[in-house]
């Protein structure tokens, strides 16, 4: 893998997200469309989806309650 390649997939940015339903952490990404970022619980699969647009957080870490 190049470089290149390597700095591409670590500038990949992603949310933190705790999910209370079954207390895991997980990151999950922005979607293809760069409209939101989604992803799933790691245990009980419960998807998620956090939209993005203008007025939103800087927060980077978040509580899925």
């Amino acid at each position: 893998m190049s470089t290149t390649d390597q700095n591409k997939k670590e500038s990949r940015p992603f949310l933190g997200v705790r999910f209370d339903c079954c207390n895991a952490y997980v990151r999950i990404y922005r979607n293809k469309d760069g409209t939101a970022y989604e992803g799933r619980c790691p245990k009980c699969l419960r998807p998620l989806s956090i939209p993005i647009g203008p007025g939103g957080s800087s927060n980077r870490f978040f509580t899925a309650s």
